[in-house]
């Protein structure tokens, strides 16, 4: 990681927020083996399942088999003093990793402090995903898997997606040539496609849940994102 950051081929990252740009080092065709190993593992259908056990209602060999890491497997540098909008990610993504690389081991003070925030369905924040050496965040895109990030000192990190090949395609099509406008019913359609086709334990085979989920989903903004007009109390994100 640390030569791929100070090696000077890092490219912008210009998704997070319009107010500054983030580093980005794609690995996705890299031939580094450290990256290879981590795309080997990641790639087994026996880890696909057991990851996809804890979030999904009886997952299929079908479903294990059809899901792939997504291009935007990648290192992700930010500097100190930064925020990433409250977004949930794109619905083709299935599982969403963060593997935490900090250069050293940090105070408590401050792991908890750059922690990828988890949002409630009131938007409050809760610093869970502590940034912790050699630890991994994992969560599952859904309608209120609201999520973002602060950072008081370099926050180095590897992200990794799990997306759905289908999905993918189907969401891709959707989208090619229509612009992103409220009240955003390509997102929700998404949603609830992949829900109603591969449930979540959270979620079950509950129409009215679903429905209801829908409903209240508080993407209010293109990409995912949900942007306020106030600070969010207890959080480090003003005006998101």
């Amino acid at each position: 990681m640390l030569v791929c950051k100070y090696g000077g081929d890092v490219q912008d990252r210009h998704q997070d927020n319009p107010a500054f740009l983030n580093k980005r080092f794609n690995l996705f065709h890299s031939c580094d083996e450290i990256a290879q190993v981590v795309r080997q593992v990641f790639s087994d259908e026996q880890v696909k399942i057991a990851l996809l056990e804890k979030f999904y209602l009886n997952p299929s060999t079908e479903l294990s088999s059809a899901l792939e890491i997504h291009k935007e497997f990648e290192y992700f540098f930010t500097a100190g003093g930064r925020f990433q909008n409250i977004h949930i990610d794109i619905p083709p993504k299935f599982l969403s990793f963060v593997i935490y690389i900090p250069e050293a081991p940090l105070p408590e003070k401050e792991e908890r402090a750059n922690a990828t925030i988890l949002y409630d369905k009131a938007l409050a924040p809760h610093h869970r995903a502590r940034f912790v050496p050699n630890s991994m965040c994992v969560f599952a895109p859904h309608y209120y898997s609201y999520h973002g990030f602060a950072s008081t000192m370099d926050r180095d990190v590897l992200v990794m997606f799990y997306v759905h090949r289908g999905e993918l395609a189907a969401w891709r099509d959707a989208r090619r040539g229509a612009p992103e406008t409220p009240p955003f019913t390509d997102v929700l359609d998404a949603i609830e496609r992949k829900l109603r086709a591969f449930p979540l334990i959270e979620f079950g085979v509950d129409e009215v849940r679903l429905r209801d989920e829908r409903r209240s989903c508080r993407v209010n903004a293109p990409q995912g994102r949900v942007l306020r007009d106030i600070t969010l109390p207890g959080s480090a994100l003003p005006g998101v």
